[in-house]
């Protein structure tokens, strides 16, 4: 109970003001169902807290991407979750251009086991060696490709949090040039020290 009361605590500390009152009311009947020993009630409280700390999340995830990079405004972010693994989709555009970002295996305190796993079989094979229209290199130390197949260009990036940031342009005419330049504006470095989890307020 007193590791409940703690945790209640700090979730308010680290909230955004418009939602610790939220969080600290949830916590508070966690708390107190738990005293009365109601362990299925005080579990289903414990999901609607996970459900504001998800959108705290996103909410941090849209401050942490830029909303202009490149000339290219980012529309607002889309987040889905399903079996505790999050996509994170914002698109950005420039006239009549328009580049997809998705962040896919990050879970609420990181990357998901599955996911993680897959990043790091992405990274060791693109290490490996090149491939045949596969341009491999490196963005703040992290791995990335770039693929261009019939003027669609996609990079992807491999996070040291577990996850995976790609881009997307269909009828790229710079043979992926201009998705370069967006990786290298996102500020990577930043957004993967907040999905690991070791980033300072």
């Amino acid at each position: 109970m007193k590791k409940l009361l703690v945790i209640s605590m700090l979730l308010c500390v680290a909230a955004p003001n418009a939602l610790a009152e939220d969080i600290n009311n949830i916590f508070k009947k966690v708390n107190e169902l738990v005293a009365q020993e109601n362990y299925p009630k005080a579990m289903e409280e414990l999901s609607w807290a996970n459900k504001e700390l998800q959108k705290m999340h996103f909410a941090k995830l849209e401050t942490l991407l830029p909303s202009e990079i490149a000339g290219f405004t980012g529309e607002k972010v889309e987040a889905q979750s399903a079996m505790g693994m999050s996509t994170i989709k914002r698109v950005y555009k420039k006239g009549s251009e328009k580049i997809e970002l998705n962040i896919t295996g990050t879970s609420l305190g990181g990357a998901t086991g599955a996911a993680g796993g897959l990043a790091a079989l992405g990274r060791m094979g693109a290490m490996m060696g090149n491939q045949p229209g596969v341009d491999t290199f490196r963005v703040d130390g992290r791995t990335a490709t770039l693929k261009n197949q019939r003027n669609r260009a996609e990079l992807t990036l491999f996070m040291e949090s577990g996850g995976m940031l790609q881009l997307r342009q269909n009828n790229a005419k710079d043979e992926g040039a201009t998705l370069k330049t967006i990786v290298e504006g996102v500020g990577i470095a930043n957004l993967d020290s907040y999905l690991k989890g070791t980033m300072s307020k």
